[in-house]
């Protein structure tokens, strides 16, 4: 707003105090505005923490929402460097006896030495094929087609002949170390008996079976040494042998994960000393579940009350206090918590698994009630997570519903934050025009009031001059 300080000359006339007096009652209306505009900027941030924390809320929810939440397992081994195991939402509890007799490991074959690298080997074709070996006899392996590897001019070497071998993904690798001997070709395949390997040739030289060319490669278990079993065999493939209460098992790798259902053993090494396995409901992670779900319930339901919190003297008068749709997330909120969850054979609500409305609106867990509830693992999961509508929903399902639908991009909070936004950008624009009108005024007082100065002052001299004139000045 433009201020012109020069007051009245020759009149006395104080202009810039008149107008500032009478500008004061013109500013009223923009000063409601700006209040208006603090008022609309408040309940924004206010709905904007409320979403926030009903969003975090809504994200226990759907946790607490999923059945496998409410099936954690703990599962230890009395010897992890023998064998470790994990559990999942399939398993069952109880403990078992493991011996590990022998550990699945690849067949690792290995060329005769070369140069370099870089040295040629020769042109043509593999043929890789995986199967079973025993008493030197291959199998193929039933269902699997052969590899057909070309060994062009741009391969010949160990190098591309390596890189061949990669490229056609046929179940090996293939790698190049070299030592004091020279380079060697090393094909190492995947764990298990089935994964053995027959690699034959058909040499660009015309001679498959001898030890030059392509055919120093090949390797047929039945063939010959030097013959068509030119690759020497550094460690033969095996399938891991256990014993799992008493009962002889057997796994192409390490990891079987059928043995037990739900669990997935790892095999680490040989032992016959037995190791005890042991499977139980993992009761810590069932009691952060429920106490996760009190403490975002809590959390929320503190935020609703600070924000509504009525005081009549103004001290801790809550953001939203009085707003309606504040209210009203609040007894929904608390509404949420009443009735049982039909269907169930167990624990039907909240309170009889332990968690207590409190006077003052919260939620608290009693831990006698809790451990009851913990000894039938499954019950309680239904209390949360069981599917199905209307009474028969779970308890998280319900509150997983109720955030979603409020904090989505198209829920209700989102709603009234972007009305509160056009609420305070129609305000900004009200301002404005408030504020080029308060311009205009303040220009048109002090234009007003400048002149009444002046012809003030201008009647002030003449009287002056019409006192002098008349002698009544002395």
């Amino acid at each position: 707003m433009a201020t012109i300080t020069s007051t009245g000359v020759g009149s006395g006339l104080d202009v810039n105090t008149i107008v500032t007096s009478l500008m004061s009652i013109e500013q009223r209306p923009l000063t409601r505005l700006q209040q208006r505009e603090a008022s609309l900027q408040t309940e924004v941030s206010a709905f904007g923490a409320l979403k926030s924390q009903l969003a975090s809320f809504g994200d226990v929810a759907e946790r607490l929402a999923k059945a496998d939440t409410w099936k954690p397992w703990s599962a230890t081994s009395s010897d992890s460097a023998v064998a470790t195991l994990t559990a999942s939402a399939k398993a069952a509890a109880g403990q078992h006896t493991l011996t590990v007799s022998r550990l699945a490991q690849p067949q690792v074959l290995a060329s005769g030495a070369y140069a370099s690298s870089a040295s040629v080997v020769g042109t043509g074709t593999l043929k890789l094929e995986l199967g079973t070996t025993a008493a030197g006899v291959f199998t193929p392996r039933s269902g699997s087609t052969p590899v057909q590897i070309a060994i062009d001019a741009d391969h010949q070497s160990l190098a591309g002949v390596r890189d061949a071998i990669n490229a056609a993904k046929a179940g090996v690798t293939a790698s190049i170390v070299t030592g004091s001997g020279g380079a060697q070709l090393v094909l190492r395949g995947a764990d298990g008996a089935s994964s053995s390997v027959r690699l034959t040739a058909a040499d660009g030289d015309g001679s498959d079976t001898d030890a030059a060319g392509l055919s120093a490669l090949a390797y047929d278990p039945a063939a010959a040494a030097g013959a068509g079993r030119n690759l020497s065999q550094m460690q033969a493939a095996q399938d891991a042998a256990f014993t799992l209460d008493g009962i002889a098992l057997t796994s192409a790798t390490n990891s079987p994960a059928d043995a037990l259902e739900g669990v997935t053993l790892t095999l680490k090494k040989v032992s016959t000393d037995p190791v005890a396995l042991n499977v139980a409901v993992d009761t810590a992670a069932l009691r952060k579940n429920v106490n996760d779900f009190v403490g975002a319930y809590n959390a929320a339901v503190q935020l609703l009350q600070r924000q509504t919190q009525a005081d009549p003297t103004g001290a801790s008068r809550g953001a939203l206090q009085g707003d309606g749709t504040a209210v009203n997330l609040l007894n929904g909120l608390r509404q949420l918590l009443h009735g049982n969850v039909s269907g169930l054979t167990g624990a039907g609500s909240l309170a009889v698994a332990g968690i207590a409305l409190q006077r003052d609106g919260t939620l608290a867990v009693d831990d006698k009630r809790l451990s009851a509830a913990l000894e039938a693992p499954e019950q309680l999961g239904a209390l949360f997570a069981q599917a199905g509508s209307g009474d028969a929903r779970g308890i998280a399902l319900r509150f997983q519903q109720w955030a979603d639908g409020l904090t989505g991009d198209s829920g209700g909070l989102a709603a009234r934050i972007d009305g509160l936004k056009r609420s305070t950008d129609l305000n900004q624009k009200q301002q404005d025009r408030e504020q080029d009108r308060l311009e205009r005024t303040e220009a048109r007082l002090r234009a007003q009031y400048q002149q009444l100065d002046t012809q003030m002052s201008r009647l002030t001299a003449q009287m002056k001059q019409m006192t002098s004139a008349l002698g009544l000045d002395s």
